[in-house]
């Protein structure tokens, strides 16, 4: 099993973050990480719909952005082809606590707690054995539950990166590129076509203000994944700190740390955050309207 602790981070991991979740506000109100009680058939709007990644030994990292890359080997597993909408959310959770406000528009102002707790409540509601131990903010994952869960940051860059069709490969990335990029695209046609798969600063006015944007509303990458680079940033299970020098399979981040690894970018940023490699991290209590989370399964 995995803890969740909060000793203190090494390295890079230290000074990595915050400030790409966009000058925000932390809100640490007592957290209510228990799962609500429903009625056991939950309506459609809390079924949600994944897709089944192949397993495969990559080069996490890229070269291009200075971070040390690392091979690192993941089993198969399923992600959500979406990052959770406020539809599951408040069908599952019995509430919405997002600034904005759309059923199909992704979750935000969430916690890494509560997304924890929303994963362990939707696995309540479809009949599978919790991922998680909740005490507090003590968070304990068995590994061998096929409940929901965070994905792992390695899970999560190895689908944003298309898995055994973008994702292998010899040599690490010299440059990183949004989820769904051609590896052949131009310079010239870059931010043409990240327009057409995510949502960032240049494309996410709407009445003249930045906000999310409904879920596939862009295209998705070879998964059939949408939104891996941008909208909102997504939590995932690791402590932030420096890659290991070793390769590592199925590796699930440090045993403790101070900031929860987020991933994507998010519909506030600038186009060069919203790569498949690109890291940041944020106390787990930490919310705001530029994060959410999507979710996963062992395979």
């Amino acid at each position: 099993m995995n803890r969740a602790r909060n000793p203190r981070p090494r390295g890079r991991a230290r000074r990595a973050g915050a400030a790409l979740f966009a000058a925000a506000a932390l809100t640490a109100a007592p957290l209510a990480l228990n799962a609500p009680a429903f009625a056991a058939e939950p309506p459609a709007a809390a079924k949600p719909v994944t897709r089944s990644v192949l397993g495969g030994t990559f080069l996490m990292g890229s070269r291009g952005e200075a971070i040390r890359t690392v091979e690192a080997r993941v089993s198969s597993f399923f992600i959500s082809e979406t990052e959770v909408t406020q539809d599951l959310y408040t069908a599952v959770m019995g509430e919405n606590p997002s600034y904005f406000k759309g059923g199909d528009l992704p979750v935000d102002s969430v916690s890494w707690f509560e997304a924890a707790a929303f994963c362990n409540a939707l696995s309540v509601r479809a009949g599978l054995p919790p991922a998680y131990v909740i005490n507090g903010e003590n968070v304990v994952w068995d590994r061998k539950s096929r409940g929901y869960r965070l994905p792992t940051e390695a899970e999560w860059e190895y689908a944003a990166r298309e898995g055994r069709y973008g994702a292998l490969g010899s040599e690490p990335l010299g440059r990183a590129f949004f989820a769904g990029c051609p590896p052949s695209v131009s310079e010239g046609d870059y931010t043409r076509l990240a327009m057409d798969y995510g949502w960032f600063r240049l494309n996410s006015v709407i009445d003249k203000r930045q906000s999310t944007q409904p879920v596939k509303g862009k295209l998705p990458n070879k998964l059939g994944l949408y939104d891996m680079s941008g909208n909102v940033w997504e939590w995932c299970w690791d402590w932030q700190d420096d890659y290991p020098p070793e390769p590592v399979s199925d590796y699930a981040g440090p045993a403790g740390g101070k900031y929860k690894v987020a991933r994507g970018g998010s519909y506030f940023n600038d186009l060069k955050q919203l790569t498949t490699t690109t890291r940041t991290g944020n106390d787990p209590a930490f919310k705001y309207r530029t994060t959410g989370f999507r979710i996963a399964q062992n395979g």
